[in-house]
C-alpha cells in the first residue's frame, strides 16, 4: 500500500509525446492530499479499531469473570443451602431424640411414682389391718380383764370362808398380769 510520502516523491518518466507536467503535478497534489486525509483516517480508524477489540478483550475477561464467579456463587449457594439442609435435618433428628428421651423421662418417673403409690396404698392396708386387729384385741381384752362383775363375784367366794385373802391377791394379780400381757401384745 502505498503511503502519502510514496505518492509525494513519486517521479516519472517523460516520454516524447508526454502528459503535462503541470496537470500531472496538480492531479498529483490533489491525489496526495486525498490520499492523505484517507490513509489518515485509515490510520485512526485502525487505531480506534484496536482499541475497541481491547476493550472487547477486557469485556470478554470480565464476562468471563463473571460467568466463574457466578457460577462459584451457585455453587457456593447450593453448597450453602445442603449443608443448611443437612444442618436442618441434624437439629430434627436430635430434638426428636431428645422428646424421645423427655417422653422415657416422664414415663418412667410416672411408673416410679405409681408405684411408690401402691407401695404407700399397700403399707396404708397393712396398717389398716394391723391397726384394726389392735383394736380389736383390745377390746377384747378390755372385754375380758374388765369384767368387774365377775371379778367381784369371785372375791366374794373367796372372802366367804372357802379361801384365804391371799388367793384372792394370788388372783386378782394374775388377772391385772393377763391384762397388762395383752395389752403389749
Amino acid at each position: 500500500m502505498f503511503t502519502p510520502v510514496d505518492l509525494e516523491t513519486m517521479v516519472f518518466r517523460r516520454g516524447l509525446r508526454g502528459y503535462r507536467t503541470k496537470e500531472v503535478q496538480e492531479f498529483m497534489r490533489r491525489l496526495t492530499r486525498d490520499y492523505e486525509k484517507l490513509y489518515k483516517d485509515n490510520m485512526e480508524l485502525r487505531e480506534e479499531l484496536e482499541e475497541k477489540k481491547e476493550l472487547i478483550k477486557t469485556y470478554q475477561q470480565m464476562e468471563e469473570t463473571l460467568k466463574n464467579t457466578l457460577y462459584l456463587a451457585q455453587g457456593t449457594a447450593d453448597e450453602i443451602k445442603s449443608a443448611g439442609e443437612k444442618q436442618a435435618e441434624v437439629i430434627l433428628r436430635e430434638a426428636q431424640n431428645r422428646s424421645e428421651q423427655m417422653k422415657l423421662k416422664v414415663r418412667e418417673e410416672i411408673q416410679a411414682e405409681l408405684q411408690q403409690l401402691a407401695n404407700l396404698k399397700q403399707q396404708v392396708d397393712l396398717f389398716r389391718i394391723q391397726f384394726t386387729r389392735f383394736l380389736k384385741a383390745l377390746i377384747e381384752m378390755a372385754d375380758q380383764q374388765l369384767d368387774i362383775d365377775g371379778i367381784w363375784e369371785r372375791m366374794l367366794e373367796l372372802s366367804r370362808g372357802e379361801s384365804s385373802v391371799k388367793e384372792a391377791e394370788t388372783a386378782t394379780s394374775t388377772e391385772s398380769s393377763t391384762f397388762l400381757g395383752t395389752i403389749g401384745r
